[in-house]
């Protein structure tokens, strides 16, 4: 399902800034922020469909959902790409005119419900995947990241199929029948997920998980003057209770001691703990996944930036190479395909990846998955900046070609520079996605509470979202900061594209994402890493059931532990 879903999801998007230019008459800027915008809701959406899992409807029934939105979004942009009524005519053919209410209405609410399916299904998909295996059992723990490689894999070659074999149809069929070819994926993908619907081990939803946190920071709140006892004079229930009641208790950590006030048992509590409210007391096992999901928080906000440059290649690049030479011989290659080269890259990579370095490293390191999960976000981090410096350069000869040709001021002339030179910047941020997308998956998912995973996971998609809404920020703000009364703005739609002036721009979000590398070292040394339980031993080959429905969740709301998946 994320294959078929991604290579719909990204075969729309990467092409749409210049459907929303050529087809609905946008602005260069504006259609570059309204893609990044449409691109932040799809990745901000994943928080809400963890929420709904963790809490309510668990993820299985989530994907269903969400995949559901998704498609009625697919119909819409359909619609709207097969409909002339629904969009303006063309500039060349009669004065530019923008497009009207009607056709905004149908292409908005088409775009967004795709966002809200897109973004709602994702974290749930990549959870689901990863809770068929056992993290208490040495084999399967070791296997779940082995999963995670392959599922990023299933993501990449999905994309590739999406900027290559979509983006050609758009460009050379018709944007009726690419979409019309995304609908059919999505519709497919929710078949082949239902079918498997009574084969997936479940873990039931619990108590919202984000109620759960704040019973936590109330409750610490309430007791801010209570004398701090010693751990072990902390409320938690016994372990005979949390059998019965089939969760994993968490032991106490010293990490953020404030929240321990909230498991402080006061005199006058101490006959009748078990009929307080969660308000006012909590279970040492609940403070500590509040502890554990506020601990996540420095790192979650040091990967933000390399998303902001990720905005920056689905744009202002695709459109760089829509002004440049796309000829292959007697083939024109479309310019919202040069991420296959990137991807085509990290098709063949993430084997290589899981193949080799990591055996090698593991025999260096010790570590399962070869480094830690800190340790490979780092070197995305560093890729990112890379990268960023790499499009600076090629844009300024760029602009000296146009400049030599006299084409500064023609913005759909073709400039006689290969489209190909835009291939080194995507190659190295596309093996920078590699290490820190898996590494920031794995790492939420990992780090989280059992029963906060699916939420922790919709944290994880959200940098990607802020990355883009800070883009449209960053984009505004450059303008507004570099705009004089001789001058328009680096990035202003008053000048031509090939004058604006985008190699400072590319600059600048170099020495964006090297102080954010800087500040992820600080947070990541001062990071501890969750303590697992000793591995349970069991033969490999035996038939592990399917679970039945689990226990119902603690009384301080602490998630039930999955009993199928125990030897």
């Amino acid at each position: 399902m994320e294959f078929a879903e991604t290579m719909a999801f990204i075969g729309l998007q990467i092409d749409l800034v210049l459907y929303l230019i050529n087809k609905m008459n946008f602005a260069h800027t504006k259609a570059a922020t309204t893609v990044t915008n449409f691109a932040g809701t799809a990745f901000l959406c994943p928080l809400f469909g963890g929420f709904l899992a963790d809490a309510y409807l668990g993820r299985v029934s989530v994907v269903v959902i969400f995949g559901c939105v998704e498609l009625v979004g697919m119909s819409l942009m359909v619609i709207s790409a097969s409909l002339p009524s629904l969009r303006p005519l063309p500039c060349g053919t009669s004065p530019c005119k923008a497009s009207s209410s009607a056709d905004l209405a149908v292409l908005y609410l088409g775009m967004y419900l795709i966002a809200l399916g897109s973004g709602g299904l994702k974290p749930c998909l990549s959870s689901l995947g990863a809770d068929q295996f056992d993290e208490t059992h040495e084999k399967e723990r070791r296997l779940s990241a082995v999963y995670f490689n392959w599922y990023f894999f299933s993501f990449v070659v999905g994309g590739l199929l999406g900027v290559t074999v979509l983006v050609y149809i758009q460009d050379n069929i018709g944007y009726d029948v690419g979409y019309g070819i995304c609908l059919a994926l999505v519709a497919v993908s929710l078949v082949v997920f239902v079918a498997g619907f009574h084969r997936y081990r479940r873990k039931p939803p619990s108590q919202s998980p984000l109620t759960r946190i704040l019973q936590v920071i109330v409750a610490a709140f309430r007791k801010l003057r209570s004398p701090h006892p010693p751990p072990e004079y902390l409320y938690e229930i016994d372990d005979k209770e949390a059998t019965q009641l089939g969760f994993q208790k968490i032991d106490h950590t010293s990490s953020c001691r404030f929240l321990d006030r909230a498991a402080i048992v006061n005199a006058s509590e101490k006959d009748h703990e078990r009929n307080k409210s969660k308000w006012e007391l909590c279970t040492v096992t609940q403070v500590e996944e509040t502890k554990a999901m506020a601990k996540l928080m420095p790192i979650w906000t040091g990967t933000i930036i390399m998303n902001v440059v990720l905005a920056q290649l689905q744009t202002f690049t695709i459109e760089q190479g829509s002004t440049m030479d796309r000829k292959i011989g007697s083939f024109n290659f479309p310019a919202a395909s040069i991420p296959f080269f990137p991807l085509i890259i990290m098709a063949n990579l993430v084997p290589l990846y899981d193949r080799i370095f990591v055996p090698v490293a593991r025999r260096f390191t010790g570590l399962d998955r070869g480094i830690t999960f800190l340790q490979r976000i780092g070197i995305g981090l560093v890729l990112s900046v890379v990268s960023m410096i790499i499009a600076a350069v090629v844009e300024v000869k760029r602009t000296d070609k146009a400049k030599a040709y006299g084409l500064l001021e023609d913005s759909r002339a073709t400039i006689p520079m290969s489209i190909f030179w835009l291939v080194p910047q995507y190659f190295t941020f596309g093996i920078a996605d590699m290490f820190t997308f898996i590494g920031v998956l794995e790492f939420f998912y990992d780090q989280a509470p059992d029963s906060m995973r699916s939420t922790s996971t919709g944290f994880s998609f959200c940098t990607i979202s802020l990355g883009y809404f800070i883009s449209s920020a960053v984009v505004s703000i450059v303008n507004m900061a570099t705009k004089t009364d001789s001058h328009p703005g680096w990035l202003s739609d008053d000048v031509p594209f090939n004058r604006k002036k985008l190699n400072l721009f590319y600059w600048l979000m170099a020495v964006l994402s090297f102080v954010n590398f800087a500040y992820f070292l600080v947070v990541a040394h001062f990071y501890r890493y969750k303590k697992y339980p000793s591995p349970k031993f069991m033969n490999p080959d035996a038939q592990l059931q399917k679970s039945a429905t689990p226990p119902v969740d603690s009384a301080c709301g602490v998630g039930t532990k999955d009993q199928s998946r125990q030897p």
